[in-house]
Parts: structure tokens; sequence; C-alpha cells
């Protein structure tokens, strides 16, 4: 839709998603500044990962076996890292919405991914650009990832409670 690139319109995106945890939170907190560097760095790897990494050509098969991998990697990278170390953007203001509203994560999660798709859809048909990036992957990691971390939160529940 525009010149550009991937990796810059997610440092933009960051940038306003780091705004959007100081106006839930009404103060800055340390971990929120060191989001910043975070998205700098994170936007350009993007744009590095587009340049060296053709396009995948796995079979079917092994491209849903690294998509199931994928997200129980990302939900449990979620899961162990809420309030401890630096977080994405996209997951410190999904935490912040959960503390504010008192709302597990993990719904908070499913929520957010959810509305992101419907965002996106939105813009591309008011745009009337080609849908990029959405694809039957995308969907199903914004129904499961909240979810997978929902089964990690139950499981923990249920060890500290043995």
């Amino acid at each position: 839709m525009t010149p550009i690139s991937f990796g810059v319109a997610n440092i933009m995106l960051y940038m306003v998603l780091v705004v959007a945890q100081l106006l839930i939170e009404r103060k800055l907190k340390m971990d929120m500044l060191l989001e910043v560097p975070f998205s700098f760095i994170m936007g350009y790897i993007l744009d590095l990962y587009q340049i060296i990494i053709p396009a995948s050509s796995e079979s079917l098969g092994l491209r849903i076996v690294i998509l199931l991998a994928g997200n129980i990697c990302i939900a449990f990278g979620v899961y162990t890292v809420q309030s401890h170390l630096v977080l994405a953007p996209v997951d410190g203001v999904i935490l912040s919405i959960s503390n504010h509203y008192n709302k597990a994560y993990s719904l908070c999660k499913n929520c957010f991914d959810i509305t992101m798709i419907v965002l996106t859809i939105v813009l591309c048909l008011v745009t009337r650009s080609p849908l990029y990036g959405i694809g039957v992957g995308t969907l199903f990691s914004a129904l499961c990832v909240g979810r997978i971390i929902k089964w990690f939160e139950i499981k923990q529940v249920s060890l500290i409670r043995s």
C-alpha cells in the first residue's frame, strides 16, 4: 500500500502500541521504555529476513508442522516472559489491557489478535489493496496462540495447587 518496508511499518505500529500502553497505564515504566529499542531491532530484523530468506517451498505437511511448533513456541515464550523481561510492544499492550481490565492475558491475546486481523482486512478493503499477509497460518495463530497460553496458565495453576 505504501513504499514503507514491512519492518519500518512494524516499528511505526510498535511505537503506537507503546503510546497505547502509556495511555492505559497512565505512567511510564522502564519495561515500556525498553520496548522502544526492541521495536527498532525487530523492525530491521524483519526487513533483513525478507531480503535473505526466500518464500517457503516446503511441503504442506512440513509447513503445518512448522506452524504448530511455532505457535507453541510463541505461546510458551509469551507466557514465560510476561512481566519478567522486555516484551514486544504487542504483548506489552496486551498485558496492560489484561491488567487494567482484570481479564486473563490469554483472552486479551485472542481478542487483540482477531481485532488486528479484522482491522487489516478493513484497511485493505478501504484502500482497495490485496489482502497481504493474512493466510490460513495467520488466522490459525490468531485463534490458537491465546488458547495455548491459556493451557500453560491452567497447567501452572494445577502445578501450584499440587
